[in-house]
């Protein structure tokens, strides 16, 4: 498969992770939603597990890491989604997790990353922060800046273990299926220590909106994962935050969410920034 089919699989994925996004936004308890996602998922893979070979050695570090991580920024996203503190903190988060990711695979894994690469990388990482100038107050506002940072750094660590572990086994299917089995366990169980009450009071309707998110979510990042074991990580992380772009674009269609002018350029920006990775 040529590196043009494998992106294009990565904008297909990026669309489906902000559509999953957007169906656990819209629901009352987000991170109830986010917990039963995730579980849903392990109940799903559980069967799974015993079809493909077991994970061995390093893959299991890769393992632990990813599933840890992933566990605390689901709950960090539902949090956030509940409070909607998401307008500042998610876009900068998610911009500069790239370049963290980047850092280390070159650092860690001696990538090479061409010079176009790193360019388009930097640009499109700019174009998803200049999504939260249209958000930023004249205040700085420290404690949001640090959070995240932090959350940057959780998810440029679970990308870069994903990624890492994806090209540790012969058998893609391997590090895929028992990272998507082991992920839904902590969560689930922060929630029904922290809010058992809501978390038996969801309705048979919004669980079925959560199935469909979950079904679309572990679609979404099998195809992320894969694609880590043949491209970059760092140009597979970046392209992936166009999901950004996607979640304004179905915010407008879907939920009649204005689109400012910012975040236009941004994506502008974004895609030229994909421009240069294309040529890289």
């Amino acid at each position: 498969m040529t590196s043009t089919s494998i992106y294009l699989l990565i904008f297909f994925a990026a669309f489906l992770h902000a559509l999953w996004n957007i169906i656990i936004k819209s629901l009352n308890n987000s991170l109830v939603g986010v917990a039963y996602k995730v579980f849903f998922q392990s109940i799903i893979f559980t069967p799974i597990i015993f079809f493909v070979p077991l994970p061995e050695g390093i893959t299991w570090f890769y393992l632990t890491c990813s599933f840890l991580l992933h566990s605390l920024y689901f709950i960090l996203l539902g949090i956030m989604y509940n409070r909607e503190d998401l307008t500042f903190i998610y876009p900068v988060a998610r911009g500069c997790a790239p370049i963290f990711v980047t850092i280390f695979s070159l650092i860690f894994l001696q990538e090479i990353i061409p010079f176009f690469g790193i360019i388009g990388i930097l640009i499109a990482s700019l174009a998803l922060v200049l999504i939260s100038v249209s958000n930023f107050n004249n205040k700085i506002n420290y404690k949001k800046i640090g959070i995240s940072i932090f959350i940057a750094f959780v998810i440029s660590i679970y990308a870069f273990s994903d990624g890492a572990g994806v090209r540790s086994v012969d058998n893609s299917a391997t590090f895929i299926v028992w990272n998507f089995f082991l992920g839904g366990w902590i969560s689930i169980g922060y929630v029904y220590l922290t809010d058992k009450e809501s978390l038996f009071k969801v309705k048979i309707k919004e669980l079925l909106l959560i199935l469909c998110a979950t079904i679309i979510s572990f679609s979404a990042y099998a195809i992320i994962i894969w694609s880590m074991k043949y491209e970059p990580i760092g140009l597979v992380a970046s392209m992936r935050e166009s999901s950004i772009i996607f979640a304004s674009l179905l915010g407008l269609i879907l939920l009649r969410e204005k689109i400012g002018y910012m975040r236009i350029i941004s994506g502008i920006l974004f895609f030229i920034g994909v421009g240069f990775i294309f040529n890289a």
